[in-house]
């Protein structure tokens, strides 16, 4: 038989993530990389762009990209990369890929891979024209990639915007049918994304760009008329510009790896930049959900690296609130600018930051209503809960892919919350603050009434439940566990632990997990 070398210019794997992990591919940038989401879904970070992925997706690019998993099941992506220096596919990948099912694509990434590893001629010819008629298949657009295709024209053009029968005529489709696959794709007519579209690209010129006029900004999205431009905004905002454009009349950044921001926006004022976590919430610009259409406009900053300063500054700041930060990130890079930052220290009560807040912005009446707000809405939810709390001790743990964190009677805002604000009863040998890392043998040695799991993946609840360990615990045995959908539940800032309270008992009731 004859046989031939591997072949050397493609390497094909196929990787599997969790919720929350990262893989960096083409470290070198010295190939081209081609990826397929076969299930789950996440982001691609590479230095110019960042993309959000789901299963169908396909995506090629020349430089370093960073995958992140955001799926409560696992992400999975088959990875083809070829050294640059032998390329003859990237001229036909460089435009938008099409969507493709995995059952149809799987099976071919799969020959791929088997037709790779085999050292003959004859699986050198095998694989070289599967890899051709995956590149066919990819580059064969549909209704989809049409429709995706136009989205991006609308958002890159807003100040020109392109015509209805321009974007059908590109998607190969009548304006009746491009219409009708734009609104089934998106939800809404092509106009109607158009303004929305401009309304947050407002948003953003409105308070990244200082001392901008409505006028100004009305032209910069391409309406001529500033009054319609006004009109138009405050019925998709609730306010007219002028409003919102005094919710940054003192342009404050936030430097933090708290969602300080949340304050803020309760006192009114919207701040010019603030942190957020794209692969904890993916899904809403890497802020919680209740907060992404309050920060449209402002920069957020990557929290999960260290702070750049130049995307700080940039923002023209009159104030930096700043608090103390992991690994000592940006101690003393903003020294040029001391006289604008404001420092605050960690604290151990969601109320002492609202009111250094407020205090420096000079609103400390409001903050007292916001509080008293949130007590009478912590009594409602106290009597509301009582079935529940007035008997039974309780214990609070996190069930992480590789540790279990058994949370003590406070030191944390949720725990103070439960334990002090809304009647739940802490099992007594509980330690007192934080948490420790704990296995489930240990969990059932503390033997508690009741058993609440925050923040924790399904997967990994489902592995520990079917553990031996697991059915030796008492709140397991009552059918006393209750696992709520916890992801969003920050009650460190008022509009968090408004959302929280809000929905909080009936969410609790609902999620009893079955002995």
């Amino acid at each position: 038989m004859l046989s031939g070398k591997q072949f050397e210019p493609y390497k094909i794997a196929v990787s599997s993530l969790r919720g929350g992990l990262s893989k960096t591919i083409n470290e070198n940038s010295n190939d081209f990389t081609l990826i397929y989401i076969s299930a789950g879904k996440g982001t691609i970070e590479t230095r110019n762009r960042r993309l959000k992925i789901e299963a169908g997706k396909s995506c090629f690019f020349s430089e370093t990209g960073i995958i992140t998993s955001a799926s409560a099941d696992l992400l999975t992506v088959y990875i083809l990369t070829w050294s640059k220096d032998k390329d003859v596919f990237s001229r036909f990948l460089s435009g938008i890929l099409a969507n493709q099912e995995p059952s149809k694509m799987v099976p071919l990434w799969e020959e791929l891979r088997k037709w790779n590893k085999d050292k003959s001629i004859s699986a050198e010819c095998r694989f070289q024209s599967q890899l051709w008629n995956m590149m066919s298949i990819l580059t064969d657009r549909t209704e989809v990639d049409g429709i995706e295709e136009a989205v991006d024209l609308i958002r890159n053009n807003l100040s020109q915007p392109v015509t209805v029968a321009e974007l059908a005529s590109k998607a190969n489709m009548s304006p009746v049918s491009f219409t009708r696959a734009f609104r089934k794709r998106t939800g809404m007519a092509p106009k109607e994304f158009l303004n929305g579209e401009r309304m947050r690209a407002a948003k953003q010129l409105m308070l990244q760009k200082k001392g901008i006029t409505a006028k100004e900004v009305a032209q910069q999205i391409g309406m001529q008329d500033e009054f319609y431009f006004s009109r138009l905004f405050k019925m998709k905002a609730g306010l007219p510009p002028s409003v919102f454009m005094k919710r940054a009349k003192e342009r404050i950044a936030v430097v933090s790896q708290l969602f300080l921001q949340d304050h803020l926006l309760s006192l009114g004022v919207q701040p010019v930049a603030a942190p957020s976590y794209p692969t904890v919430y993916p899904a809403s610009n890497g802020v919680p959900s209740y907060l992404q259409k309050e920060l449209e406009g402002t920069m957020l900053l990557n929290a999960e690296k260290p702070f750049q300063p130049e995307a700080i500054l940039i923002t023209q700041p009159d104030r930096i609130i700043k608090t103390p930060l992991h690994n000592y990130q940006l101690q003393n890079v903003l020294l040029s600018q001391q006289e604008k930052v404001h420092h605050i220290q960690l604290q151990p009560d969601w109320r002492q930051y609202l009111y250094e807040i407020a205090s420096m912005i000079g609103c400390t009446s409001r903050a007292e209503c916001i509080e008293k707000d949130i007590r009478c809405l912590e009594c409602k939810v106290r009597d509301k809960l009582c079935p529940i709390t007035k008997k039974g001790r309780w214990a609070v743990i996190w069930i992480r892919p590789e540790e279990i964190r058994l949370y003590g009677q406070g030191g944390h805002a949720l725990l103070n919350l439960f334990f002090q604000n809304l009647g739940f009863e802490p099992h007594p040998d509980l330690h007192f603050e934080g948490y420790r890392i704990a296995g489930l043998k240990d969990v059932a040695d503390l033997n508690p009434d009741k058993l609440l799991i925050l923040w924790s993946h399904e997967r990994d609840v489902w592995r520990a439940a079917h553990t031996p360990e697991w059915n030796k615990i008492r709140a397991v045995q009552t059918g006393e566990v209750y696992y709520p959908d916890s992801h969003e539940w920050d009650p460190w800032g008022p509009l968090g632990r408004k959302k929280m309270l809000e929905a909080f008992p009936d969410d609790l009731l609902k999620a009893k997990l079955k002995a």
